[in-house]
């Protein structure tokens, strides 16, 4: 079943960079068919040869793409249990081998004939143990660690959305990299005089372009303007905003009618400006001083 769930991954998953990777640690440590398997913040830390920050955003990523689901929480001793929904019941096709799926070697007649050398250009190099992991699989999911040359000239050769990058150095400082699908909500929030840090690494726009797709920029800018008048202190970076917005609903369809608001209560103060009824005595002496008034004008 590990096979399967991992052909699943790269053959039908969507989600890309540090996500992928995610979803290939589980389905490498999947035994079942229901593809589920057990693992903390420490394994995923080890299998994606990361730091804990950049591990929790890219699970993170995972289970905002939806093709990680959380089905049952960590408890006590026992780890988180992830599932890949997609990868149930999945079964890979199987690739034919051998010599039916290419030519056939030449043959030399008599009890001791075998296949002859074969002839031509040099065919490469052999793989196998000691030429490394298959291509375009992490070395870490083999019990190797291998990592690539590092310095100005080497760096991966896409973000996982298109646009992104965590960051640009600029004579020795960084410098946020806004991609295009945020303009929206960033400008909101800075026109809300809200001025956090959007050094954001790619997994972490991932999730952004994620609840933006199910939320809106706008339900998002005004979770962050809320957000950022409870802090006492301010808010410094953008990272602040993703906890309170991977709790917001997804978007009213479009047409949706919003509730009424509930009528305010009545008043029982009188208001000064209106007179109150007068009582039976005191009309009644109205009337007796009109009729006093009346008899001393016929006098």
């Amino acid at each position: 079943m590990t096979l399967d769930a991992m052909d699943w991954v790269w053959t039908r998953a969507k989600s890309r960079g540090n996500a992928r990777l995610v979803l290939l640690a589980v389905a490498d440590a999947t035994t079942g068919p229901d593809a589920t398997a057990r693992m903390g913040t420490a394994e995923f830390m080890r299998r994606l040869a990361a730091s804990r920050s950049t591990t929790r955003a890219a699970v993170d990523a995972a289970l905002a793409s939806g093709e990680l689901v959380e089905e049952e929480p960590a408890q006590g001793s026992r780890a988180t249990r992830y599932k890949i929904p997609g990868a149930v019941g999945y079964v890979r096709t199987h690739r034919a081998t051998g010599p039916e799926s290419g030519p056939v070697a030449e043959t030399t007649p008599g009890p001791e004939s075998g296949p002859l050398p074969a002839a031509g250009p040099n065919p490469g190099p052999s793989t196998g143990p000691e030429s490394g992991p298959p291509a375009g699989i992490p070395d870490t999911l083999f019990g190797t660690e291998i990592r690539p040359p590092m310095g100005p000239d080497f760096g991966p050769h896409h973000s996982p959305i298109e646009g992104v990058s965590e960051g640009v150095r600029e004579r020795g400082r960084e410098v946020a990299v806004i991609p295009e699908f945020a303009r929206p909500l960033v400008d909101q929030i800075t026109a809300a005089q809200i001025y956090p840090a959007w050094t954001l690494a790619p997994a972490e726009w991932v999730i952004v372009h994620a609840l933006i797709k199910r939320s809106g920029p706008d339900m998002l800018a005004a979770a962050a303007v809320q957000a950022a008048q409870r802090a006492r202190n301010g808010v410094a970076h953008a990272r602040y905003f993703l906890r309170a917005w991977q709790a917001l609903p997804p978007a009213p369809a479009p047409g949706t009618i919003p509730a009424a608001a509930p009528a305010r209560p009545a008043s029982n103060v009188i208001p000064l400006d209106r007179a109150a009824p007068r009582g039976r005595v005191a009309q009644s002496a109205d009337y007796l001083a009109e009729a006093l008034a009346a008899m001393e004008a016929q006098q």
